[in-house]
């Protein structure tokens, strides 16, 4: 057949083609069902479900249950599905004593090791890359999970961003070191689990947010309290280069002296005793006996030997941490990304209230016992809060080491680096009603309703709605503002919301976040000042 034979026979073919769609054209093919709730993640699909305009997916999976020969192991990636999953139930909580008695014991709650699942809020559709914002609950790496009802994404996701909340191991079964888990590691190292947890979510947001209507370079990383160590560590660590984008820390830093994980330190004994301390109390051969130990029956044998890590628990190990979080950004190895950093008025009325009040010689006491050569310069910093009773300075001071210092030291290292920083101090008073009222001040995790924008859902009597007033109102809508202007662009400020200037030491401006906030010059300087020379001659030892 000829050139012209095999044109006419081809053309003959595309009539007749064109002619059977013609039978069926495209516009009335029958309808394909596309369930909206149904997103495809790489692990699987997953089915959520609509609420009042917002998609919610629960309870997904982000890394293997950490059960059996994966516990103190790095988290490993989940198994594989082919049928959408349901993300219709959050996930159980991690493994965790409960508080009895504490400010912030939320009652009963079912515990699981099986407890590596995230939570997505979203208004957007797949590639409508929205900000991200990924919290990380507080709770001194100790307790929490991330589905209290004030983490609530909703609110947020008003105002054009995807929330993400996650759950990570805490406690003994997220952070404990020992020789021998270190040497079964491929990296050579042990504990800090939780934050490799964290690290492994990250991964998965970088992975799978995109679906989800997501932008995967635009992620905020933000915490509370160990939620906020959490931030810093993330922050500091190069295994997350490239995963996060900003973040915001809310009263938690890393830049005091951390234990090692092989060698005792000023700051601690190494990773590695205390492991092994523990293997000792439990009367168990080795880890491999730990292992053998169910969760439940662990904890209660804690307690039962009264056992603790004591102090911070996650170690220098070379590998999360190559250094210390200071040197690590004193050195510009860090994430090079804007930060968002603050702490409230009143941190230590609800830390402190299981200690009685002091007399005068008691006060004295602990500060000579905790500052040592520098106790003189604190009584004399803290003469003032004394003068009211020896319990307001207690509580001034515990605000300020581990919270202010933390958050105006992070300030200070980051902005050395040419770095754009902002810092607030969150005064406002949430009035609790029944006993507490308003009685315990701007007190630590204050702020996080009226940064989620869930102003009702705080920290009334087991966790109870609570009656707004203007000024509620006026400090969520800051909130809320400055901080998805902040994941949206890096920078809290826009339209609608009172200038909030950035962050040098020359200026040492922060931003009073109340109902009429305001600039603050030289927050608390007297006081951080004789803290900063007590870490200088810690670090110096």
């Amino acid at each position: 057949m000829g050139v012209m034979g095999r044109v006419a026979v081809s053309l003959l073919l595309l009539a007749s083609l064109t002619a059977c769609r013609g039978e069926q054209p495209a516009s009335e093919a029958p309808p394909v069902d596309v369930d909206p709730n149904v997103v495809t993640t790489l692990a699987g699909p997953v089915r959520g479900e609509t609420e009042n305009g917002m998609r919610v997916f629960r309870g997904i999976p982000f890394a293997a249950p950490p059960l059996g020969d994966l516990r103190w192991k790095a988290p490993a990636p989940p198994a594989a599905w082919a049928e959408p999953r349901d993300a219709l139930a959050f996930g159980t909580p991690c493994w965790q004593p409960r508080l009895e008695g504490s400010f912030y014991d939320r009652g009963p709650i079912d515990r699981s090791e099986d407890c590596l699942y995230l939570n997505v809020w979203t208004r957007a559709e797949a590639g409508g890359a929205k900000p991200v914002m990924v919290w990380i609950h507080g709770g001194a790496l100790q307790i929490g999970h991330g589905h209290l009802p004030m983490y609530d994404g909703g609110a947020l996701t008003e105002q054009g961003v995807v929330l993400v909340s996650i759950n990570y191991r805490l406690g003994v079964l997220g952070f404990l070191a020992h020789e021998a888990l270190s040497a079964e590691s491929p990296d050579g190292v042990s504990g800090n689990y939780g934050i490799l947890d964290q690290i492994a979510a990250l991964a998965w947001v970088r992975d799978n947010i995109a679906a989800f209507g997501g932008d995967p370079g635009n992620i905020t990383i933000f915490g509370e309290s160990a939620g906020s160590w959490s931030v810093c560590y993330l922050y500091a660590s190069p295994l997350t280069k490239g995963m996060v984008h900003r973040a915001i820390g809310e009263s938690g830093g890393c830049f005091s002296p951390h234990p090692e994980l092989a060698n005792d330190s000023p700051a601690g004994q190494s990773g590695h005793a205390v492991g092994a301390s523990l293997v000792e109390t439990m009367a168990a051969t080795d880890v491999a006996g730990l292992r053998a130990i169910d969760a439940e029956t662990l904890y209660a044998k804690i307690a039962e030997a009264e056992w603790n890590a004591g102090g911070r628990i996650v170690y220098v190990d070379g590998h999360v941490l190559p250094m210390q979080a200071s040197e690590l950004v004193a050195a510009g190895n860090h994430n090079r990304i804007p930060v968002l950093l603050g702490s409230n008025a009143d941190e230590g009325t609800t830390l402190s209230m299981s200690v009685s009040d002091l007399d005068e010689a008691s006060y004295r006491s602990g500060v000579e016992q905790a500052w040592g050569d520098h106790a003189a310069e604190i009584l004399e910093a803290y003469a003032d809060d004394a003068a009211i009773s020896p319990s307001t300075a207690q509580q001034q001071q515990l605000s300020d080491q581990y919270f202010g210092w933390e958050m105006r030291t992070w300030a200070r290292a980051h902005t050395a680096q040419g770095d754009p920083a902002w810092l607030y101090f969150f005064t406002h008073t949430p009035d609790l009603g029944g006993d507490y009222g308003t009685s315990l001040g701007a007190f630590h995790a204050a702020e996080i309703p009226y940064a989620f924008g869930n102003p009702t859902l705080g920290f009334g009597d087991g966790g109870a709605e609570l009656a707004t007033r203007d000024s509620d109102m006026a400090v969520t809508r800051l909130m809320t503002g400055y901080w998805t202007n902040f994941a949206k662009d890096g920078d809290p400020n826009g339209d609608g919301l009172p200038a909030w200037p950035g962050y040098s030491v020359d200026t040492d401006l922060s931003l009073e976040l109340a109902a009429t906030p305001r600039e603050i010059t030289g927050l608390r300087k007297a006081k951080l000042d004789t803290m900063d020379r007590f870490y200088a001659a810690t670090r110096a030892q």
